[in-house]
């Protein structure tokens, strides 16, 4: 049995992964799995192109597809069976990734409003010896408070982040 952290294990589908597409992305040329030849009239034949062994390569990339599906499997086993401690509790490793990725998409959004309220005040006058009225416009929250919050989901993103590599550079799997 081979044995290998988590981030050991991700870097190596990593490598299955793109040696996979590549393999698959030549056999989706097909040209490269068609023979073209010239055949004489005395039978003599030249071959025009040089083609993939399709039988080897059809194989090659069934056990790469077998393989990283293997290692995937056994690395979501880890991340659902072995947790993490953070400020705001257990989490196991899966449950880290899923808040880190729903607090991303929060940040996201909530720095994009926070970006793009701005405060106004235009002064207008519908007409002639008529007063003078403003168009006000203002963010219904308060800004300093939103800051706040995604500084410290900003934190709380880092922490996870920090206690997840450190637990996918200890955690020892087998990937055999």
């Amino acid at each position: 049995m081979e044995k290998s952290t988590i981030s050991q294990a991700m870097l190596k589908v990593s490598e299955l992964e793109r040696i996979y597409r590549d393999k698959m992305y030549k056999m989706m040329d097909l040209e490269n799995i068609i023979q073209e030849y010239i055949l004489e009239s005395d039978g003599s034949r030249y071959d025009c192109n040089e083609v993939v062994d399709f039988n080897r390569e059809f194989e090659l990339i069934i056990e790469l597809g077998e393989e990283i599906s293997q290692i995937k499997t056994k690395i979501s086993k880890a991340n659902n069976e072995n947790y993490i401690e953070t400020k705001t509790g257990r989490l196991s490793l899966q449950g880290a990734l899923n808040k880190i990725k729903y607090l991303r998409g929060q940040v996201n959004n909530f720095e994009h409003i926070l970006e793009n309220v701005k405060s106004s005040k235009e002064r207008k006058v519908d007409a002639a010896a008529t007063s003078v009225y403003y168009k006000v416009k203002e963010p219904n929250f308060n800004k300093k408070d939103l800051k706040k919050y995604l500084e410290d989901r900003n934190e709380e993103i880092l922490e996870l982040e920090i206690a997840l590599n450190k637990a996918n550079n200890e955690i020892l799997i087998d990937i055999d």
